[in-house]
């Protein structure tokens, strides 16, 4: 095995799901690591809390600081799964500080009456009877499920991804994108110009809406959305400019919109203009990459391929649960005999 870290813990039990990601149990807490890049390892523990906790994620890091393990990142603490960031760096015995770190996280679950997550992550019935890794944001890492809902998904996402790739359209497509980027250029006007601020998370929605309206005029939902909505995102760049300098010159003259639109477009692309509106796309440019970068993953999410890549991943990572308890009476009634 080329990851030395997955080899390692396999004497404990974790399986890899892939070159990237390696599943198992610890304490009966469902664990994941997917390596990020080098030695370092997400690591996402299964629970169930009422909501985001604060004081937990304090208490682990306090934990770990007492403790003197400076490898270990506490990222976050969600209703149904913690993130831990695992450096192996420059450790002699993966293994060996593997099992210290979780014994210290799992250590503060138990003290604070987390025990290992007992509903399903796609239906959230109780008592789960497998367990397979999951990339959704709610439920990050190895999750418990039940298997007949997962393969019922399972079936659904491809019925839909092969029904997408030959009945979407482009051309509709394309129109519910200029829709959705028109509804992000104008969520970033209102702050543009009545605020005087730029906000890079606000960036991010010309491209989110831009791939939501694609969708939503339903789309053909390949690789070549993402090119369109990109493209959109970029091209919302000069006409963000344009309407602010319009909308700008509305306010400061009181004069009515049509006339300053006008106005702007007859002078728009003068040279004598776009040196003074050319530093100020720019810094809007470094703005929407921001934007698209934060939006990413959901752009990329919304693929046929990487839908129906996640769900086989889902299948392929599928194990029984061994908190299940209709998996446990079969044991125990061997025992007995």
């Amino acid at each position: 095995m080329d990851n030395e870290i997955f080899a390692a813990l396999q004497q404990y039990g974790f399986q890899p799901v892939n070159n990237n990601i390696c599943v198992g149990t610890w304490q009966n807490y469902a664990v994941a690591l997917q390596k990020i890049n080098g030695k370092n390892y997400y690591v996402y523990v299964a629970i169930r809390i009422p909501k985001t906790s604060k004081e937990l994620k304090k208490s682990l890091k306090d934990t770990f600081k007492a403790s003197g393990e400076k490898r270990i990142v506490v990222t976050r603490v969600m209703p149904n799964f913690v993130h831990l960031n695992f450096n192996f760096a420059k450790v002699e015995n993966p293994a060996a500080a593997f099992a210290r770190w979780m014994d210290l996280a799992l250590g503060v679950l138990s003290q604070n009456g987390i025990g290992p997550a007992d509903t399903c992550a796609v239906t959230r019935a109780s008592n789960p009877d497998s367990l397979c890794f999951m990339s959704d944001p709610n439920y990050c890492g190895y999750q418990p499920v039940c298997a007949a809902a997962v393969r019922a998904n399972n079936y659904e996402v491809q019925d839909k991804a092969e029904d997408n790739e030959n009945n979407g359209s482009y051309l509709s497509g394309f129109i519910g994108a200029v829709v959705g980027m028109l509804v992000g250029v104008a969520v970033n006007l209102l702050t543009i110009v009545f605020m005087e601020r730029i906000y890079a998370l606000l960036f991010a929605l010309v491209p989110i809406f831009s791939m939501f309206g694609y969708k939503l005029f339903k789309g053909k939902t390949n690789k070549a959305s993402l090119v369109i909505v990109v493209a959109l995102s970029l091209l919302a760049i000069p006409l963000m400019e344009f309407l602010s300098l319009s909308l700008g010159l509305a306010k400061e003259f009181e004069a009515p919109l049509e006339e300053t639109v006008k106005y702007v477009s007859e002078v728009f692309f003068d040279s004598d203009v776009l040196k003074e509106t050319g530093p100020e796309m720019v810094k809007l440019l470094i703005f929407m990459g921001l934007g698209l970068l934060i939006g990413w993953r959901y752009l990329y999410g919304q693929l046929n391929s990487t839908k129906v890549s996640d769900s086989k991943l889902r299948l392929g990572s599928m194990r029984p649960n061994p908190n299940c308890q209709l998996a446990q009476q079969p044991a125990q009634a061997q025992q007995q005999e």
